[in-house]
């Protein structure tokens, strides 16, 4: 088998291809990315030392595509930043996001390929899923359960509304998700949809808009300065990027049973946590740290749980919690200490 990662010397990507590649060494891995995000260009040496094909290309120009044979594209080269477009670039956001995922499915569909998409949770309203009733207690939010379709005590449903607005990244995955329906339908395309909520773990170079799991990590082992936006009861589940890989594997050998379908996947609420607790998590390992918290920002959701249910159906459950993830990260910076230094100065 030959798989193309498109995105893959990203952090979900690349850990994609090493696993993959470690796992079953006789496939050909392939991954593919513009190098654009700050950090990736350091998975360059380590995909020649494990056998991973790399070609340095750009999503948008399908020129860059055409003459790559795979079986099986794992899409997870988009703009993943939910603050993407506030300030500019959202020319690049569209193109990459949208104009991008199209020449991918071009070129699967002349591949005659399978698709798997990695969209997010963010196609999910936030005025939706902010209007709920949450109850605020001493380190976050609870959310209670109201009647409403796709809400339960487990999180979030694929049933839960999607009449709102979710972001310009979150509508340009929603919009993915519409067009990859249309490719199925309509030219036969196999694919599975995976709306994925925080995916975390080592090798990731987080950002304050995506990967604040790591950023908190490194600057509290950097001792770098850190800030609240609102008052840190915001609650998320952290997905580990190995069992992400678990969830991958698992669909790549029968992809039958998820074909045609979508999927929330994360953490779930056993693996969910506030701010406030990461906070105090770091806190145990570091000592005291002075936080800054700054007025919270419009595009902030109160709460977000992936309800598993449909998934788990379906023989797969995340099994890491955030402890084990947040000291696979630690254990990453300490024995990359001199590379990451930079990047997260």
């Amino acid at each position: 088998m030959t798989i193309l990662i498109t995105g893959g010397a990203g952090f979900v990507g690349s850990n994609l291809a090493f696993s993959l590649k470690s796992k079953y060494p006789q496939y050909k891995i392939i991954v593919f990315d513009n190098l654009r995000r700050r950090g990736s260009e350091l998975n360059i040496k380590k995909f020649h030392e494990a056998g991973i094909a790399f070609i340095h290309g750009d999503i948008r120009n399908m020129e860059d595509l055409e003459g790559v044979d795979f079986d099986l594209l794992i899409e997870a080269s988009a703009e993943p930043s939910v603050l993407a477009g506030m300030d500019g670039g959202r020319k690049y956001l569209i193109d990459t996001n949208l104009n991008g995922l199209v020449n991918s499915l071009e070129i699967a569909l002349k591949q005659k390929a399978k698709v798997i998409f990695l969209s997010t949770s963010r196609v999910y309203p936030m005025e939706v899923i902010n209007s709920l009733n949450y109850e605020e207690k001493d380190t976050r939010y609870a959310l209670h359960v109201n009647n409403v379709a796709g809400v339960s005590e487990k999180g979030f449903c694929e049933e839960l509304s999607l009449n709102g607005y979710r972001t310009l990244y979150g509508a340009t995955k929603l919009a993915s998700e519409y067009i990859i329906d249309e490719y199925v339908h309509m030219f036969g395309l196999e694919a599975i949809i995976n709306r994925s909520g925080v995916i975390a773990g080592a090798g990731q170079f987080g950002k304050v808009d995506q990967g604040f799991l790591t950023l908190w990590a490194a600057n509290y082992y950097f001792n770098k300065p850190l800030s609240i936006f609102g008052n840190g009861k915001q609650v998320r589940d952290i997905l580990n990027i190995n069992d992400l890989f678990d969830l991958i594997d698992l669909q790549i050998h029968s992809f039958e049973n998820f074909s045609a379908q979508r999927f929330n996947i994360g953490g779930g609420l056993k693996a969910s946590v506030s701010l406030l607790e990461l906070d105090a998590m770091c806190q145990n390992r570091f000592g005291n740290k002075r936080i800054d918290f700054k007025e919270q920002r419009g595009m902030d959701l109160k709460y977000y749980v992936s309800d598993n249910t449909k998934i788990s159906n379906l023989r797969w459950c995340p099994k890491r919690n955030v402890e084990e993830t947040l000291n696979e990260i630690l254990m990453w910076i300490e024995d990359n200490e001199k590379d990451l230094k930079w990047i997260f100065a």
